[in-house]
């Protein structure tokens, strides 16, 4: 008698073909909970003797601007000539810088600034006063005059008259125009006289240091065209402050700017964060006893965003409603609400457990979709705020979130193949776009892997289980696969190696796009058998 051994039924089996499907659901949640729980690791600043001593100390001086957020205005720009802060505004901030420091740097005198010399005074502080200079030379000699007449009321708290920030980088002004308003403000001045621009700029125009009594060099690690790493970046400031001097001798040296990001996207090694503008400033503040310097900045700037992204408006100690930031010693976290992430995968798990029991279907892998698309809620709302800019940004976002779950949820309706279509093709499209318009402006756009984790992880678990409909990748989806996956690649070699993010977010394109295009098991068995049943007629 002849035994045949047993073959497993289909619930049984079913299981261990769903497994690697569940597998990677289980590694998405755990790397966006992972991403949640590390902003919540508190860092310990460097302990050094010096950094101790240093806790109770203040920075030698900080860069001032009012524009920030302030109650029941949203009109407070530079960009908005109408839009002006009064003394007490003006006071109510430099009161709560006091507690950082003793001396502010500004950058020009229109929208209420002329008053913060008066005010500087009032509170027995200390200021070098800024000139804004621009391509308009008959404003420019207006600006000059009210410096020089502030300068000569209020010598007795401005240390140095910053005559001009950035006009040479900006390329509003010829070396040679910029050099004979210093000359006419350094022969005017009763204070010492100044130019302040990026460090590389006053190695091509040393022949300005003849004008000034003072050379403010701007010194940025993060913003540097060879980004460097905040570890390395107390070390970069010293060395080019060094470098700095030795080729302008005879001129003292002023670091007028420098500082690191609280947010943004990586660049190179140099990451932003709260932890790192931390550890950069408190590290500056301990090492940095034989170099004048200024950093940058007192609050957060959110105006900046329009032209720097993310990461111009969130250099300040304080945040724009004067929430203090920086931290000079002790430990930090990057973020006191990271408990959002694993909140929002718990009650998305939850979600995704009623919706099964309802639905009456396989309850794993739907509460594994909801908790993962619940730990990303909380994400893009913090990446919204971050980056989008207005209203329409905003919108945008909700858009691409919303495009997002819909692939999500149409990619486990095999019997829905028009709707399957329609939102691959809606999410490649924005996954496409976002990666071109990252190549086109990579300086200042995000890596948003936020939008697209849920959906690639989504339909790579539905491929490797060949649950997902058996439709046939369209031409046009193909091709935005395509497109898809070259911008992944450039991404990564452009960015070059040491960015970790840049390199994270293209492997991500890739899954999307392989996953997107590659043909499920269904699909192909059916092709066969169709070709083999034509073969057979022949």
């Amino acid at each position: 008698m002849q035994l045949h051994s047993p073959q497993p039924s289909a619930s049984l089996a079913a299981p261990r073909r769903h497994r690697p499907a569940l597998l990677i659901q289980v590694i998405a949640l755990l790397l966006v909970l992972g991403w949640w729980c590390e902003r919540g690791v508190p860092f310990s600043l460097r302990q050094s003797a010096e950094s101790v001593a240093s806790a109770s100390q203040t920075l030698p001086c900080v860069s001032y601007s009012p524009f920030r957020k302030r109650e029941g205005r949203s009109d407070i720009n530079p960009f908005n000539p109408s839009a002006s802060v009064t003394p007490l505004q003006i006071e109510e901030d430099l009161r709560l810088l006091k507690t950082r420091t003793n001396c502010i740097r500004t950058y020009g005198l229109s929208q209420g600034l002329d008053a913060v010399p008066a005010v500087v005074q009032k509170l027995g502080m200390r200021m070098k006063l800024g000139v804004w200079l621009a391509r308009d030379e008959a404003q420019n000699r207006i600006e000059l005059e009210r410096g020089l007449a502030l300068a000569h009321q209020y010598k007795d708290v401005v240390d140095l008259l910053v005559v001009g920030n950035e006009v040479l980088l900006r390329r509003e002004m010829s070396p040679q125009a910029l050099g004979k308003i210093l000359a006419d403000a350094k022969q005017k001045s009763p204070v010492p006289v100044t130019y302040a621009d990026v460090w590389e700029f006053w190695l091509r125009h040393a022949a300005l240091a003849q004008h000034v009594d003072v050379v403010t060099a701007h010194i940025l690690p993060y913003w540097e065209d060879d980004p460097v790493a905040v570890g390395d970046a107390v070390n970069h400031v010293l060395n080019i402050a060094a470098k700095v001097q030795q080729q302008l001798a005879g001129k003292p040296i002023w670091v007028g700017e420098t500082g690191w990001p609280a947010a943004g996207r990586q660049r190179a090694g140099a990451v932003p964060g709260r932890v790192e503008q931390s550890r950069f400033v408190s590290e500056l503040l301990a090492r940095g006893a034989a170099l004048n310097y200024n950093v940058i900045e007192a609050f957060d700037q959110p105006w900046k965003r329009s032209f720097e992204g993310a990461m111009g408006g969130y250099w300040g100690l304080f945040d724009a409603t004067g929430q203090s930031r920086v931290e000079f010693a002790g430990s930090v976290v990057e973020d006191t609400r990271w408990w959002r992430g694993p909140l929002g995968a718990l009650l998305g798990g939850v979600a995704g457990a009623l919706i099964a029991v309802l639905a009456r279907i396989r309850a794993a892998p739907v509460v594994l979709a909801g908790a993962l698309i619940g730990a990303l809620v909380p994400v893009q709302w913090l990446m919204s705020h971050q980056w989008d800019r207005s209203p329409r940004e905003q919108a945008m976002s909700a858009l691409l979130a919303l495009i997002s779950l819909a692939a999500v949820l149409a990619a486990g309706l095999p019997n829905w193949p028009k709707t399957q279509r329609i939102t691959r093709i809606a999410l490649l499209f924005a996954a496409s776009t976002a990666a071109l318009v990252l190549l086109l402006d990579a300086r200042y756009r995000p890596f948003p892997w936020w939008w697209f984790l849920a959906p690639a992880s989504t339909m790579l678990a539905l491929r490797v289980s060949d649950q997902g409909s058996a439709i046939k990748a369209s031409n046009e989806a193909r091709l935005l696969c395509s497109i898809l996956a070259l911008c992944a690649v450039a991404i990564a070699v452009i960015e070059g190696w040491r960015n970790t993010q840049a390199l994270s977010y293209g492997a991500l394109l890739l899954i999307l796009a392989g996953a997107a295009a590659w043909p499920s098991r269904t699909h192909t068995s059916k092709a066969n058998n169709a070709a083999g049943a034509q073969s057979s007629v022949l």
